[in-house]
């Protein structure tokens, strides 16, 4: 269904090659503009999509992927290329988002839930993954000594709540399907 929230997440998936390239090509500027056009976009969408009351079944799909497209390339571009978030924390990122793509489409087709519901520590956690991009990004446009000191900080504290997240989410899969 084609509608305003949807467009706009559209438009977001469609950023997220264009923030790769910028990436890329060590065109931090761009790359930091992008992210916040798309991170601004995430929460445009959910909201007009809430409030005028056109949240679709095409909606909560592209969403999320969209989310974890532009979060992952993020972090597997600034990791692996730039060599500037760690390839531990990259790879627990990734890992988590592989279990609850993985589990959430397991349970879809086992019968056992119709709907993946994040929860909240969820969208903490992907607020702390955006924080830590959207900070990364800060740090290559000023390199800041303040910066570079917040980020020894923040890439354990992302490290943390990625991964006790991830734990949640499989307890909460293995009770659902306990309870199924």
């Amino acid at each position: 269904m084609v509608n305003i929230p949807n467009v706009i997440t559209i438009i977001r998936a469609v950023l997220v090659p264009v923030f790769i390239t910028a990436l890329h090509y060590k065109n931090f500027k761009i790359a930091l503009i992008v992210f916040l056009v798309a991170a601004v976009s995430d929460a445009v969408d959910g909201f007009l999509a809430r409030k005028l009351k056109q949240i679709t079944m095409v909606g909560t799909i592209i969403d999320p992927l969209a989310d974890k497209a532009l979060i992952d390339s993020g972090f597997v571009v600034l990791s692996f290329t730039h060599k500037i978030i760690p390839a531990w924390l990259t790879i627990l990122v990734l890992s988590r988002d592989t279990i609850i793509i993985v589990g959430g489409w397991l349970l879809t087709v086992l019968g056992k839930i119709e709907k993946i519901k994040p929860i909240l520590l969820g969208k903490l956690t992907s607020f702390s993954q955006f924080s830590t991009i959207f900070f990364t990004l800060l740090y290559l446009n000023f390199h800041s000594f303040y910066l570079e000191l917040f980020l020894k900080f923040l890439y354990p504290f992302t490290g943390g709540m990625t991964a006790i997240s991830g734990i949640s989410y499989i307890l909460k899969g293995y009770r659902e399907i306990e309870n199924g």
